[in-house]
């Protein structure tokens, strides 16, 4: 398959599986919740939460991996001699990195049972599920050093229907071990049969299209590791620090105030967060255009204006998104799993901002800086707003509650990114800060204009929504509304692809 039509058929695939899998989840949570008590769905997230960020380090290897990879498609002789050194190296040095996080996992889990006061019929479980899949995590790191060399060759239809299938049979999994009565133990089961067929399908994946490599512990190469590992190390740090901001919130809950708290907070989040994941899709998809103008020389102008176009449409849809929540959330949340689980209209309100406002935007422009091959300075301060973020919630998080999580990563985002991001813009990218402002501010203002007026018209209308198919039927409506703003702020982009697409069909 050709590189066009392998991007293509990837990028289909990405979204087609990411809406699929955002539906399954939408679905089962309400079923595990239901099953469960709120205290054991909190627990069993943070014990994953816990878990996931030990799955982060592998201090940018993966990324190294990827980049070295990806340039030996072409079947040569040298290039299959480079493939065996490189999966070889990875896999002494996971194997290392994976001995160490299950050693650690062991080591911590005691504490767990202090640190997030789990009930004392429970007590003796956690530590032993703690313990088992941090010795998980640590094998599938060895998974890591053949599986990603799917994505690296543009096989990525297949990359992405592996991961699919992974996360497909772990929520069927849970659904059937929860059935069955094994409660907490449920996620472990399920986690430990998913790595299984997951390992499997990568191994027969692997021999059938790499058969011909020979892949040997001998061909351990320390300067290849070396230029690995000085690529990723910074992607490492910047993924680590965004891991914290963005999920660290959940187990200051757990530790600080409850384990019900944590499914409070995670089941009202829902919705801003799958919004964000669909919204970031479009300027991620811009990355590789951003990197070809970057390289292309003096064309600043032009990088300049894409930034804008993506920043206008992105965020005048997470404007949009914004208020759509802000009106759907308690009646959704109410139908289902249960109007305990909504945390509040305040809340809401700082959550969505948090996500669809604040972190759209750094999103945007940080994505196109880390194009222009800007990467090291923000990342570094993707630490630090990390370190901070950990330490304010804290004190919020004590004195206001969830809210106070929500408002320390906030304000840990404002003192730091908040403004380094945009610095870095202006001073080496030459972004106008005028028209930076302005591309802002005007979705901000106009989708807040029409927002307000429909939230106070229809605000008591869906408080009192006790069926599905009225809250489909509300809120299909009240967002036609909204095409009006956004052909206001996007009606230049609008008009051209318009104009594009006429032009196209007539030389057809």
């Amino acid at each position: 398959m050709s590189r066009t039509k392998s991007a293509f058929w990837g990028t289909i695939s990405s979204q087609v599986f990411m809406v699929i899998s955002m539906l399954v989840n939408i679905v089962t949570t309400p079923i595990i919740v239901k099953q469960l008590s709120a205290n054991i769905y909190g627990l069993s997230i943070i014990i994953f939460q816990i878990t996931g960020y030990l799955g982060t380090f592998d201090f940018g290897l993966g990324a190294g991996i990827s980049r070295n990879l990806a340039g030996t498609r072409d079947g040569t002789d040298e290039s299959k001699n480079k493939i065996e050194k490189i999966i070889s190296t990875s896999f002494v040095v996971y194997a290392i990195i994976g001995s160490i996080i299950a050693i650690m996992g062991i080591a911590l889990a005691p504490f767990a049972v202090k640190i997030f006061n789990v009930p004392t019929n429970y007590q003796n479980d956690v530590q032993p599920i703690i313990s088992f899949v941090c010795v998980l995590v640590g094998l599938q790191f060895l998974l890591r050093s053949i599986s990603g060399i799917f994505f690296a060759h543009q096989r990525q239809v297949l990359s992405n229907s592996l991961g699919f299938a992974l996360m497909i049979s772990n929520t069927l999994l849970v659904l059937f071990f929860i059935y069955q009565g094994f409660q907490l133990w449920s996620f472990v089961y399920a986690q430990l049969a998913g790595f299984i067929i997951n390992s499997l399908l990568n191994l027969y994946f692997f021999r059938k299209h790499y058969k011909h490599l020979n892949v040997s512990y001998k061909k351990f190469d320390s300067k290849l590791l070396k230029d690995m590992f000085s690529y990723g190390v910074f992607i490492f740090i910047n993924s680590l620090a965004v891991q914290v901001v963005f999920q660290t919130d959940r187990v200051l809950v757990g530790s600080i105030i409850s384990l019900t708290a944590v499914s409070i907070y995670s089941l009202t989040t829902k919705l801003p967060e799958l919004a964000t994941t669909v919204i970031w899709k479009i300027t991620d998809n811009a990355f590789p255009g951003m990197v070809e103008l970057s390289k292309s020389g003096n064309n600043t102008r032009a990088f300049n204006d894409v930034h804008d176009r993506i920043m206008q449409l992105t965020l005048s849809i997470s404007m949009i998104v914004f208020w759509m929540v802000l009106l759907v959330s308690y009646p959704f949340t109410r139908l289902w799993v249960g109007e305990q689980f909504f945390a509040g209209t305040s809340f809401i309100i700082l959550v969505s901002g948090l996500y669809l406002i604040y972190h759209t935007i750094l999103h945007v422009t940080a994505v196109c800086l880390n194009g222009a091959g800007f990467v090291k300075g923000f990342s570094l301060m993707s630490l630090v707003e990390a370190s901070l973020n950990i330490l304010l919630s804290i004190l919020l998080c004590r004195a206001y509650g969830l809210k106070g999580a929500v408002l320390g990563t906030l304000l840990a985002g404002a003192l730091t990114n908040g403004w380094f991001v945009p610095f870095i813009a202006f001073k080496y990218v030459k972004f106008n800060w005028k028209s930076y402002f302005m591309v802002i501010l005007k979705p901000v203002i106009v989708c807040s204009s029409f927002g307000i007026t429909l939230y106070f018209l229809f605000h008591n209308a869906f408080r009192n929504i006790d069926s599905w198919f009225k809250l489909i039927v509300y809120g299909g409506g009240v967002a036609c509304f909204f095409a009006v703003p956004f052909f206001i702020i996007n009606k230049a982009m609008i008009l051209s692809l318009r104009y594009n697409l006429k032009l196209k069909s007539q030389h057809a």
